[in-house]
């Protein structure tokens, strides 16, 4: 006769990983069970089977692929997109221009109205800047880059 003790663990359990052992007040002929100290412990898992290989489904196979392949193709779009702009810039540009110096109280407002008296002096004035990359006032005997247009 084997006495039961509800959820009690002896001193000296076997230490199995692969099983869950519980205790039991009747085994029978249970596969798996053993007693230790008046307790009979019953396996409830099975046995452990062999591990099977990680298998991949299409399903899988498909996030993989965009996942590996949407960085590549947002990086070749924007290696596109950047690339360009330089070959834009170099067709407009032209290296004909004559200089003039401005002289005593000048401004680029008059001398774009002299250079240019038919065309509007705000798109004159705007184009020297850009050209010669002026920040602030002209000075007296400076030397301005005057487009070949005007």
């Amino acid at each position: 006769m084997s006495a039961v003790l509800a959820f009690t663990a002896p001193i000296h359990r076997p230490v199995e990983p692969e099983y869950i052992d519980e205790p039991c007040s009747e085994a029978g002929n249970v596969r798996g069970s053993h007693q230790i100290n008046n307790v009979t412990y019953v396996n409830f898992l099975p046995a452990a089977e062999p591990k099977t290989r990680l298998r991949i489904t299409k399903r899988g196979r498909r996030v993989l692929t965009a996942a590996v392949a949407l960085p590549l193709v947002i990086g070749a779009l924007v290696a596109a997109l950047n690339s360009g702009g330089a070959a834009a810039v170099a067709e407009g540009a032209s290296n004909d221009f004559t200089y003039v110096t401005i002289a005593q109280g000048e401004s680029l407002w008059q001398l774009a109205q002299e250079i240019a008296p038919n065309a509007d002096p705000r798109d004159v004035v705007a184009e020297i800047v850009s050209l010669n990359q002026l920040h602030g006032e002209v000075q007296a005997g400076q030397k301005i880059a005057i487009p070949a247009g005007y």
